[in-house]
């Protein structure tokens, strides 16, 4: 068992934080670090698939061998855009996969659609997921139909599902305008939150650069992190999601850029113990 299980909350480290890693070398890097935990890309649409890695059918064994040997495991894959036609045959696939590598959650976004369709969508995708044991966690966030935190918590409602939850991403939090107290108000919720920091607020033809390209590590930004922390749940999983382009650009390799995102995450978690004492 890893060390840092005896601490409140468990580390995954998503592949965003190094795409230039294959899924293999993540779960090394992962092992390394002592994370608990690894988030992959199990469904891509097509015209993003020469950014993501992939985890397909046949990617399998080469995959649970990487993670046993690892010692770390599958916590959530991505990503299962519900858009105005969605991939269903992609997303049954995506989840049998999911399914063989242990995983047990999986993000969804919803586009172009009220509340009413998205929960709706939401509702079928969970019964699909619920025979692969797999909870479905909606992401709020700018680029998408839902971009606050209060419209998933609504949607999840409508969408009455038992194995349903939030993902809540504090890059996408802070820049629909929330924080900490609106992570407390929905703690209950939250499946898992992704964290990294940034400035208080930047251009909005930058937030897209922002989101998939360059974070700023946990704790060099404004973002209310310990306080954030301090509020969700016992056990709540964090993912770490720091992409760093700039730094990728410079030849720093991926191990590095994901040991300086674990060990700037671990630096907060004192402060928010400290905070969470009443």
């Amino acid at each position: 068992m890893n060390a840092f299980l005896s601490t409140p909350h468990a580390l995954s480290l998503h592949h965003l934080t190094a795409l230039d890693a294959t899924p293999e070398e993540l779960i090394a890097i992962a092992g390394e670090l002592r994370c608990d935990h690894v988030c992959l890309f199990a469904h891509v649409p097509e015209a993003a698939r020469h950014v993501y890695p992939r985890v397909g059918e046949g990617d399998v064994p080469a995959v649970a061998e990487a993670l046993r040997k690892a010692g770390v495991t599958l916590c959530n894959i991505e990503v299962f855009p519900l858009d105005s036609d969605p991939d269903w045959a992609g997303f049954g696939k995506a989840l049998a996969v999911g399914h063989a590598l242990g995983a047990t959650r999986a993000t969804a976004h919803v586009h172009d659609a009220d509340e009413a369709e998205g929960a709706r969508r939401l509702a079928r995708l969970c019964d699909m997921a619920a025979g692969f044991g797999i909870i479905v966690g909606l992401e709020f966030n700018g680029f998408s139909a839902v971009r606050t935190i209060d419209r998933a918590a609504a949607i999840l409602a409508a969408a009455d599902r038992a194995n349903v939850a939030l993902v809540c991403d504090m890059l996408h939090l802070v820049r629909s305008g929330g924080g900490a107290a609106d992570v407390a108000r929905h703690r209950d919720r939250i499946g898992y939150l992704q964290l990294s920091d940034g400035p208080s607020d930047i251009a909005a033809d930058l937030r897209w650069h922002e989101a998939i390209r360059e974070r700023m590590l946990p704790g060099d930004g404004a973002f209310p992190l310990a306080a954030t922390l301090a509020a969700i749940r016992p056990g709540t999983v964090i993912d770490i999601e720091v992409p760093q382009a700039a730094a990728r650009k410079a030849g720093v390799s991926a191990r590095e850029r994901a040991r300086r995102a674990v060990t700037a995450t671990r630096h907060l978690l004192p402060r928010a113990t400290s905070e969470a004492r009443p």
